[in-house]
């Protein structure tokens, strides 16, 4: 019978010291006389989930190594986001702590095996670039979903009283009045304040109704007055019109490299760690334990330690 410590004793590239102890014979319970000592519970502990843990631990050094070489990282703030999505997934953070718990994983220990698989898709997407000539092909295969129907671009001031909002008009009435700089200076519309109220190309229903009527009743160049909406005045200039049509490939591309991106990111996953595992220097001093690995690996195990709960469909990475 092998101590949990064979666990910490895998041999992965280099070779790891550890320090165990020899309590394998050390009774943990009696049950009418009979006793049960430490290496028999984890012995089974071994035969059903050592060698998947073993494999995930094997996977992670490999990718951590290998992130480690090529200086890919992880920011803090992307491992939050990953955290939030398992959390989501399992229904809320208190669910995914519970979760953690009957695992027998640390928070702390989640949250590394998260950035491991971060950095696995960074790896993977950094190995297999998607090529433009997918990124085009997808657009052609797609291309009603980039439909679009008659549009205007517009700039937008907005004002919580219409007094603010007179005062802007009345500057407005200079055959020089700038509305891009006026609306930096005065529009109290976070979203297009500093882009000189710039919406870009909109439709009707974008903005509030009233908006969108004022809008296209405008021509190009045009400014309107201060007119009523929800949150308070407007004052709009109407830049320019388009008919319905689609979007031009060069508008959307990089967002269809990202949709591209994501179509392929599990085979670029797979791949990279197919690959990795079969290049991977890996001495298993229990025969039982490496019999297990190799099954697993040669049955395509995937690196997935966010998969809390596999009845539930893994959401996009």
């Amino acid at each position: 019978m092998k101590h949990l410590c064979t666990l910490a004793a895998l041999v992965v590239l280099v070779t790891v010291p550890v320090a165990c102890g020899s309590q394998s014979g050390r009774v943990l319970v009696r049950v009418g006389g009979q006793p049960i000592t430490e290496g028999e519970l984890e012995h089974e502990l071994i035969v059903q989930e050592g060698a998947r843990q073993l494999l995930l631990m094997i996977d992670t050094t490999l990718i951590t190594q290998a992130a480690a070489q090529q200086k890919v990282t992880i920011s803090d703030g992307d491992l939050d986001i990953k955290y939030q999505q398992a959390a989501a997934r399992i229904g809320s953070e208190r669910n995914l702590e519970e979760q953690l718990k009957r695992s027998r994983r640390t928070k702390l220990a989640f949250r590394e095996e998260l950035r491991a698989e971060a950095l696995l898709d960074r790896l993977a997407q950094a190995r297999n670039p998607v090529d433009e000539a997918d990124v085009r092909q997808y657009y052609d295969n797609h291309k009603q979903e980039f439909a679009h129907g008659p549009q205007v671009r517009l700039r937008l001031m907005l004002f919580v009283t219409r007094q603010n909002a007179d005062t802007v008009a009345e500057a407005l009435k200079d055959p020089q009045a700038d509305f891009a700089g006026l609306a930096q200076a005065f529009s109290e519309d976070p979203a297009t304040k500093d882009a000189g109220g710039d919406t870009g190309f909109v439709e009707r229903g974008d903005y509030a109704r009233e908006i969108g009527d004022m809008a296209f009743k405008l021509q190009p160049g045009q400014t309107s007055g201060v007119f009523a909406v929800p949150d308070g005045f407007a004052i709009i200039k109407l830049e320019e019109k388009r008919p319905a049509g689609f979007d031009a490939y060069e508008q959307v591309k990089e967002s269809v490299k990202g949709r591209v991106a994501l179509e392929q990111l599990d085979v670029a996953r797979h791949d990279w760690l197919m690959q990795a595992r079969a290049q991977a220097q890996l001495v298993i001093p229990d025969a039982f334990l490496e019999d297990h690995v190799r099954r697993l690996i040669e049955a395509e195990t995937p690196f997935e330690p966010s998969n809390l709960a596999p009845q539930i469909p893994m959401a996009p990475r």
